[in-house]
């Protein structure tokens, strides 16, 4: 049951790629949050929401990689945060923690060959920010650029 929300979520995604076993959405042009709504995008976003850029890929039932960041008004950046974990949690049925750790505990994902290029993907060049993440099944990797008011979320299975 754990993973029915998302599996369902993936499913939608399929029937609307045309029931093929792949799917990729993306944006690698700055979206706006009005745009964003449009996108296959199920991430919440704060009202400040604003040069978002996305890929998802879906493949079969259960494989997923998700990249999004989007940049925040400053004093929405770790409300942010919040509501993406909560989303999460909510999402996944589960109580995970994720709590706020230096970003050398982060692991930073790198797209595939096949995604590239993703220049807009730069989380190595955080210089001022912090880490949330967790390792479960389709938790968020959550990395905060503080000096830019910018968030980088990864998802995976």
């Amino acid at each position: 049951m754990k993973l029915f929300a998302t599996s369902l979520f993936l499913g939608v995604v399929l029937l609307i790629a045309g029931c093929s076993d792949e799917a990729t959405f993306r944006s690698d042009k700055p979206l706006t949050k009005a745009q964003a709504a449009t996108e296959h995008l199920d991430y919440p976003l704060p009202p400040s929401a604003r040069s978002i850029y996305y890929l998802t890929y879906a493949g079969g039932m259960q494989d997923l990689e998700a990249y999004l960041r989007f940049d925040v008004d400053p004093d929405e950046l770790d409300s942010a945060v919040d509501a993406l974990v909560s989303w999460n949690n909510t999402q996944m049925k589960r109580s995970l923690s994720y709590p706020r750790e230096p970003l050398s505990s982060a692991t930073i994902a790198a797209p595939r060959k096949e995604f590239m290029p993703m220049p807009w993907w730069d989380p190595s060049s955080i210089a001022s920010g912090y880490y949330r993440g967790h390792i479960d099944g389709y938790a968020l990797k959550i990395m905060v650029d503080q000096a830019h008011s910018r968030i980088y979320v990864y998802q995976n299975d």
